[in-house]
């Protein structure tokens, strides 16, 4: 058999099972060798796998990489070369802080590609430009210590040469464009504007931070502030194993879900301390962070850091007595009481990490409201029971609140996301149903009359009055109890197109415990493997 048919009938049924290397090593069998150094350029870059120039050694980096200072890194770098070389260039306004553009002239292509290559490879800078070319990428490669790549395509400079039009050249519009105005050619990439006339390019160039100046911020852009709110339990202390086991004494345990007790809903692994990893890793612009615990503090937690707030449950139920409470859904009921909290925040179980770089219109719109990510697991027609997770059940109920207070059924499930939540939205929802909310605060533990209020509820509700939206993410979910969790955890390594990933512990038994604990542990380190600011 031919080797080009066979490859690509293995490629076609292999798909985004093969691993990076193999793509790489089939893509050059395919297309031959010129034309894979071709490729990589127009598609390796979104993707993410683009190998490094050989003659590039990466920085390093031993603690608290932060995306968004690469970025503002990287422009400095080029911004300083080409000071240097005395070469004119203006920053075009972007749609977030990632992918940064930087437009000259094109006539002074050559001086600015001799100019960015004086940008030393041995410090990690990988420098794709060439004589004849309608663009510059600079890119410096940030790897840890054990060599795995923090950076990501995203903090990448472009740098565009415009062309500089003659007279008579025809707008779109219908009219015509100043002689000197430089514009982007077709084949560019999709930015803010098209086109600087002259008066805008000298305007622009005169500008301290020599940039376009669009004056306001875009509609679409989120520029109120954005809080997170954790929530996070230890199972193995046994302060709290006492209030739980008492606790229990008073549960018909005959009227819940085993589930709903079990002793790996409450295990950690440590998945808070990387999920704080990846959230300063690819999700800095987060205002503040809460972590929401029962008289518990991580041993490894910087406490008095002062992007972070420890809360008690005694600082948010408005019942204290309900407490001790063992259920993460009356834990959820009461998150907006958060003193301080933002309008706009974030409710992540520790199970959730941030893959890529991430931006605050992600999770809301410019005007506004929040968003939400349907899945497409479907709820079934019988009423809640014992015999129903708890998830389920919960969602089973929250149907039900559909039907009676908005006159509208309900049929999926979510995704296992950040959940974006509007503040106002939940103290109206508890003010108009105290309660339903007074209830589900008091069940101590995972109840068939549960709701699960901010990672379901809230959405449908929100978006039945009009302060939701349905929104698009890239994530990745494993039930870490599956059979085959150690390849998924192989594959999700080497995955660069995820926003989130989520982590999950249905119900392991007990014998699985310190098995899982090792596959988790080990794939967390090498996937986030440098240490956050919030860590002692």
């Amino acid at each position: 058999m031919p080797l080009k048919p066979w490859v690509g009938r293995l490629r076609s049924a292999v798909g985004s099972r093969l691993s990076v290397e193999q793509k790489i090593r089939i893509t050059r069998i395919r297309h031959g060798e010129e034309r894979w150094q071709r490729r990589i350029k127009d598609v390796g870059r979104v993707q993410g796998w683009v190998p490094f120039t050989s003659h590039v050694v990466p920085a390093t980096v031993d603690r608290a990489y932060d995306a968004r200072t690469a970025v503002d890194d990287a422009v400095r770098a080029v911004r300083s070369a080409l000071d240097a070389a005395d070469c004119e260039y203006v920053r075009l306004p972007g749609f977030d802080v990632f992918d940064p553009v930087i437009v000259v002239d094109r006539a002074a292509a050559s001086m600015v590609v001799r100019a960015l290559r004086v940008l030393d490879p041995r410090e990690g800078w990988d420098i794709d430009a060439s004589d004849g070319a309608d663009s510059a990428v600079v890119r410096r490669r940030i790897v840890s210590p054990d060599g795995r790549e923090l950076s990501t395509p995203r903090e990448a400079v472009t740098v565009l040469f415009w062309e500089r039009l003659p007279d008579g050249v025809e707008r779109v519009d219908g009219s015509t464009h100043l002689p000197g105005t430089l514009h982007r050619l077709p084949r560019h990439r999709r930015t803010v504007v098209d086109y600087l006339t002259p008066e805008v390019w000298r305007t622009a160039l005169e500008h301290p931070e020599r940039q376009v100046d669009i004056i306001a911020p875009r509609l679409q852009q989120v520029t109120e502030p954005v809080d997170v709110v954790y929530t996070w339990v230890d199972g193995d202390d046994p302060e709290w194993l006492k209030r739980k086991n008492a606790a229990l004494l008073g549960v018909d345990i005959s009227e819940v879900n085993e589930t709903a007790h079990s002793a790996s809903r409450f295990a950690s692994r440590d998945e808070l301390k990387y999920s704080l990893r990846s959230l300063e890793m690819y999700s800095s612009w987060v205002n503040h962070i809460y972590l929401v615990t029962d008289r518990q503090v991580p041993d490894w937690l910087v406490t008095d850091h002062p992007k972070l707030t420890v809360v008690d449950h005694t600082e948010i139920f408005t019942d204290p007595s309900a407490l001790p409470v063992f259920n993460s859904h009356a834990i959820e009921s009461q998150l907006h009481h958060i003193p301080g909290l933002a309008e706009r925040y974030l409710y992540l179980n520790d199970d959730v990490f941030f893959c890529r770089p991430t931006s605050p219109e992600l999770f809301y719109t410019g005007n506004g409201l929040s968003k939400f990510y349907p899945s497409k697991a479907v709820l079934d027609v019988d009423p809640p029971s014992a015999r129903d997770l708890p998830v389920m059940a919960a969602a089973k109920n929250n149907r039900r609140f559909m039907i009676e207070t908005h006159g509208r059924t309900v049929t999926n499930k979510f995704k296992h996301t950040p959940h974006p939540q509007l503040r106002s939205v939940l103290q109206a929802m508890e003010d108009e149903n105290p309660e339903l909310f007074a209830e589900v605060a008091a069940s101590r533990v995972r109840h068939p009359a549960d709701y699960s209020i901010p990672s379901a509820l809230y959405h449908f509700h929100a978006y039945a009055i009009g302060r939701a939206v349905e929104g698009r993410i890239r994530y990745g979910y494993l039930d870490i109890a599956r059979p085959d969790a150690a390849l998924r955890l192989l594959r999700f390594g080497r995955r660069t197109d995820l926003d989130v990933l989520c982590l999950n512990d249905t119900n392991t038994s007990d014998d699985q415990q310190e098995q899982l604990a090792a596959l988790l542990g080990d794939f967390l380190e090498d996937r986030f493997p440098v240490p956050s600011s919030f860590e002692v």
